[in-house]
């Protein structure tokens, strides 16, 4: 989505309310795939001077993802504040600076930043999730698995786990 700058490079200092919606491409974060629905816009914008445009809006969505437990899909609100200086010539000391062409800003990078910080560190279905069984895989939320009566678990680390309860040494 592109906003139109041109009234602000006329008239520096003046401040232009807007609404916008993005789309952005779904993609990895944390080795985990998330995608933004229904991402909305709501600031200001203004030119500083230099050509260069400040904008401050809030962008909501929902980020859709899966659970970091049992990799059932998850939607989580987000809200992020967006506070981005766009300039036309870019300046290579400053990485946080958004460059622009003609009257034209592009959002969709000062978004896809602001919301990505705005991300938990991991999705869950609910708080109490109980998973994936480790040796069958079921999910735990919806049944019970056999595979661990008798608390006999076999996985990566029983051998090391048998060694250390059966040698007195370690």
């Amino acid at each position: 989505m592109a906003l139109d700058v041109g009234r602000a490079l006329k008239n520096p200092g003046q401040v232009y309310p807007f609404e916008a919606s993005v789309e952005l491409p779904e993609m990895e974060v944390l080795s985990d795939p998330v995608r933004f629905d229904g991402i909305s816009i709501e600031g200001e914008f203004f030119c500083t001077g230099d050509h260069r445009v400040s904008l401050r809006a809030e962008a909501s969505a929902t980020a859709v993802s899966s659970c970091s437990r049992c990799l059932e899909p998850v939607q989580v609100p987000v809200r992020a504040e967006i506070d981005a200086l766009y300039a036309k010539e870019p300046d290579p000391d400053d990485p946080d600076l958004y460059s622009f062409e003609g009257n034209s800003l592009a959002l969709e990078d000062a978004v896809r930043d602001a919301l990505l910080l705005e991300l938990p560190l991991q999705f869950f279905c609910k708080p109490d999730c109980k998973g994936l069984c480790p040796v069958c895989g079921v999910n735990l939320n919806k049944g019970t698995c056999t595979c661990q009566e008798g608390n006999v678990v076999t996985g990566p680390f029983s051998a090391l786990k048998d060694y250390v309860l059966n040698n007195e040494e370690v």
